[in-house]
């Protein structure tokens, strides 16, 4: 099976832990990513993309996934996708500690909607918040 029959048979959520591991075998040891029973948990994650490195806290957030929130694991030659129900989306190098947290909401809210977040609207969201981004740089 390839991965991406992989990933689309798995794509509804439910993963287990073996899962889980399987698709993220290529970075769990690269950026610290600790897999536990019901949930992985990724230290050095920040909430926040919009926030510049130098402004960051010293102190870093683990950041908590529950396995059951998860809608994909797309694994590709240089990094791996986790995108969650609620649209947020996290990506890891596979070549260096590199990881970004994206919050995909057009409305940059954290609640979760009635509906699974699709590609559309990703990539939708990701378009419009990089479009906010370069106009307020304009300034």
């Amino acid at each position: 099976m390839s991965t991406s029959e992989e990933v689309s048979k798995k794509s509804c959520g439910g993963l287990t832990r073996s899962e889980v591991t399987n698709l993220l075998q290529s970075v769990i040891g690269l950026h610290g990513i600790e897999v536990k029973d019901d949930r992985i948990e990724l230290p050095g994650v920040h909430p926040s993309a919009d926030v510049p490195k130098s402004e960051l806290p010293d102190e870093t957030k683990t950041t908590v996934i529950l396995y059951k929130d998860i809608t994909s694991i797309s694994p590709f030659e240089a990094r791996v996708e986790v995108l969650l129900h609620c649209g947020e989306l996290y990506i890891f190098s596979t070549t260096d500690s590199i990881k970004t947290h994206i919050n995909t909401h057009s409305d940059g809210k954290n609640a979760k909607s009635e509906k699974p977040t699709t590609a559309q609207d990703v990539a939708g969201n990701i378009w419009n918040g990089l479009e906010k981004t370069l106009v307020s740089g304009k300034k």
